[in-house]
């Protein structure tokens, strides 16, 4: 390929990402669960292999990894649902509450904007009409996405399962691929992207958990009903990166507008999360996650909503973890060297030495 003309690399490179693109957006329901059950049965190894070598078969030890996997997801499932039901039960009086605020606005409305009541009321029931005319189709994608998720969730457990118990078989696959004078950098390769992922997902567990304790304390401290579920919920969403706190502060800040009678305190929320956010990615992150995963904060954030833009939200919980994977792979292969360098954090440049900063 070194002898062909430049423009012509550059348009079988272009062809190239267009085509890996359309095959992702294609084969999202397929490819997206097996890159989950990838990453999450790179996790579980080292309990499959502390389960067989206490002498349990390795089928079943696959199962019990993959139970404890789903005991987490039922018990995150109960904590919220029944979270949720407590909030229900406060429907009443934040529908009150709701009324009297829209009330409110609609007042401020016709002496800020000479707009009639009957005219605001006029358009209300026009959108609502409009949304119940599309109910029908909205329940229909509800549905079929329900039935999406249920398909993807089978095909990552059967995924999973196989994954841990043939695991041993594809290496061996990988090896027999491979030249036996590469079979060294293949092991540490494997074992590389293995590390990565695993102190990837170990450090984001980690500061879900002390996001979480901030969070529920902060809105305790305010006053905010049900603050733990609403800290939970919002540390849970920073498996999306950059933005995940920000979307879960929108919820207690509603709820704090319609049920206190004073703006301080959906004030004091957003503020909370402010501080909170700022701790999040300036020294929680760099210091739980930093170390183990060393991606250019640019590079997170373009591999965030592209993974965003081809796959929704499991595309931009999967991005960082495929962009790690990416960037191993890069720094092992030696033509692949200048992109593994561009995904690296960058040097700190020395001002003393002009050379080094050319710029």
């Amino acid at each position: 390929m070194q002898s062909l003309p430049a423009y012509f690399k550059y348009f079988i490179i272009l062809a190239s990402l267009v085509l890996t693109t359309y095959v992702l957006i294609v084969g999202k329901p397929i490819i997206s669960p097996l890159i989950t059950a990838f990453i999450i049965a790179l996790l579980l190894r080292p309990l499959s292999n502390f389960l067989e070598r206490g002498r349990i078969n390795r089928g079943i030890s696959a199962v019990l990894s993959i139970l404890l996997v789903l005991l987490v997801l039922t018990g995150l499932f109960y904590f919220f649902s029944s979270q949720v039901g407590s909030i229900t039960s406060d429907l009443q009086s934040i529908g009150e509450r709701f009324n009297e605020l829209l009330d409110r606005a609609n007042t401020w409305m016709e002496d800020t904007f000479a707009v009639a009541q009957g005219e605001q009321n006029r358009y209300v029931k026009e959108s609502l009409n409009s949304f119940l005319q599309n109910s029908t189709a909205a329940i229909t994608g509800t549905l079929s996405a329900t039935a999406d998720f249920f398909t993807s969730f089978f095909l990552f457990l059967i995924t999973l399962f196989f994954l841990l118990y043939y695991r041993r078989f594809f290496v061996a696959f990988l090896y027999k691929y491979f030249r036996p004078e590469q079979h060294p950098k293949v092991g540490a390769t494997l074992h590389k992207v293995e590390l990565v992922v695993r102190s990837y997902i170990v450090g984001l567990f980690s500061v879900i958990l002390i996001v979480a304790i901030l969070n529920s304390v902060g809105l305790l401290l305010l006053g905010i009903q049900h603050a733990i579920f609403f800290g939970v919920l919002a540390a849970v969403l920073t498996i999306i990166p950059y933005i995940g706190i920000l979307v879960g502060s929108l919820l207690p800040i509603l709820f704090a507008l319609v049920t206190k009678d004073s703006l301080w305190y959906p004030v004091g929320v957003l503020i909370l999360f402010w501080a909170i956010q700022f701790l999040e990615g300036n020294f929680i992150t760099p210091n739980v996650v930093g170390g183990r995963v060393s991606l250019n904060p640019f590079a997170a954030i373009i591999a965030l909503f592209f993974g965003g833009m081809i796959w929704g939200a499991i595309g931009m919980i999967l991005s960082i973890p495929v962009l790690a994977i990416i960037k191993v792979i890069c720094d092992t292969v030696e033509p692949l060297y200048p992109i593994g360098f561009l995904l690296d954090n960058p040097p700190i440049d020395d001002p003393d030495d002009p050379e080094k900063t050319p710029l």
